[in-house]
């Protein structure tokens, strides 16, 4: 929801039947078959057994913010899977998903909350409220959990077992995403020039890594490496750095080309290449000794808003947010950025989580 935060289908002649037929064949051969879009329906206990949940925020106070699901191994989306099961819309503007064994945490920002729901059913298990506007939910054990938070300045505690907020850590910023390496969690400030490192033994703030401005996103590589991207701001450069978690050291930093407007930075499922949106997407191997300057994917005038990877047909999803107020469409890519095909899903996605 950044984006808009700071902006927003007698009888005939001979003739006209042939027409008829004709006009019918070309729709049905135009049709994007793979995968196909399921009426909402009840889901069966294991119908979510393999697959991706899709976050759509919806639109800022409009309360469309709806969860879809790709099974993979059937080729079909399923839609608003929350509303069908659970006979409610999730809320307003949902931010991200954390799956963690039979439950997932549904981080829902404008509402003010977090959905726990099974994983399998979707049903509701359970909400945590008291946050202020929360973006992200890192587990970090059966009882306990991290939140970011765009207004609070703070990570939350919470207790996901007791389903409530159990404290907070105080972080002179707006908190976006999180990695946990060993004792520590990394995380990133928004609105400073900084990731935070916190001892999760103490949940206290032990250190704090220069890095530029606005950092957003953050990955662990198959190396244990992080990585982090920033958006950058005035005469800063959006960036991506390299950091050795034991040390808190910065091991690379590149800036990305004038006028970048980087957004989301993920991995493929062995974690040894990243790709990031920076209008179109580009892919980094992590040895690589600069920056990619030819894109994997060219938008060509589309949106390109989320970004997520499929690591049973090896394909990198991407969501093009058309105008904001459309449904989005999600691209197929395989990993040499070969289109495979395409689905819809609700408005605005932005998140995507596998199991």
């Amino acid at each position: 929801m950044l984006l808009k935060h700071m902006i927003q289908l007698n009888k005939f002649t001979t003739k006209s039947m042939f027409l008829y037929l004709m006009g019918m064949l070309l729709v049905v051969s135009s049709c994007d078959k793979t995968p196909s879009n399921t009426p909402t329906t009840a889901l069966p206990n294991d119908s979510l057994a393999h697959g991706i949940f899709i976050c759509n925020e919806g639109n800022f106070q409009w309360g469309n913010a709806s969860l879809s699901f790709y099974n993979t191994s059937t080729g079909t989306i399923q839609e608003d899977v929350f509303k069908s099961v659970n006979k409610r819309g999730v809320g307003d503007v949902l931010q991200s998903i954390c799956i963690v064994d039979d439950k997932a945490f549904l981080v829902v920002n404008n509402s003010q909350k977090i959905e726990i729901i099974d994983s399998k059913t979707i049903e509701s298990k359970g909400v945590i409220t008291g946050f202020n506007s929360p973006r992200y939910f890192l587990s970090l054990g059966s009882n306990k959990a991290y939140v970011s938070d765009l207004y609070e300045k703070a990570v939350w505690i919470v207790n996901p077992a007791a389903q409530s907020i159990t404290g907070k850590i105080a972080i002179n910023s707006w908190t976006e995403e999180m990695i946990n390496y060993g004792t520590k969690v990394f995380v990133c400030g928004r609105t400073s020039g900084f990731v935070y490192v916190i001892n999760t033994s103490t949940n206290l703030l032990e250190d704090s890594i220069a890095i530029g401005y606005g950092a957003q996103n953050i990955v662990l590589d198959a190396e244990n490496k992080i990585w982090v991207l920033t958006v950058g701001k005035d005469a800063l450069a959006a960036q991506l750095h390299k950091i050795n978690p034991n040390t808190n050291a910065l091991e690379k930093s590149w800036s990305l080309p004038d006028g970048a407007l980087p957004n989301k930075l993920i991995c493929n499922s062995t974690k040894s290449k990243l790709y990031f949106i920076n209008k179109d997407v580009f892919e980094l191997e992590i040895h690589s000794t600069s920056l990619p300057t030819t894109a994997l994917v060219q938008a060509n005038g589309r949106t390109f808003y989320g970004l997520g990877f499929n690591p049973w047909q090896n394909e990198i999803l991407i969501s093009d947010a058309k105008d904001y107020i459309q449904k989005s469409e999600v691209y197929r890519y395989d990993t040499l950025g070969q289109l495979k095909g395409s689905f819809k899903t609700g408005m605005n996605t932005t998140y995507f989580n596998w199991k």
